[in-house]
């Protein structure tokens, strides 16, 4: 009786190997990028009048009219027929 041959494939045609090989290379990969990003310099720094005009837009977005507010009436009024007015 003759032993049959299974016929094999070299070790880059396994596709376990890849999935073996694919995490720490996506590793090493992901480590070199961030090395890129910390070896570029430090981030800017935030210039000191940046929390004024942050202050002072914030008062202008507050005081501004609401953009919705005519929508919102409308669809309001509709669902209930109309504004009420007080009776004098």
């Amino acid at each position: 009786m003759q032993a049959r041959r299974i016929p094999t494939r070299p070790w880059w045609k396994e596709p376990y190997v890849w999935m073996v090989i694919g995490g720490p290379l996506a590793a090493v990969i992901a480590c070199a990028v961030t090395a890129v990003y910390i070896y570029r310099g430090p981030d800017r720094l935030v210039p000191d009048d940046r929390f004024v005009q942050s202050q002072v837009i914030r008062q202008e977005i507050q005081q501004a009219p609401n953009p919705l507010q005519p929508a919102q009436v409308v669809r309001n009024h509709s669902a209930t027929g109309g504004p009420k007015h007080a009776q004098p």
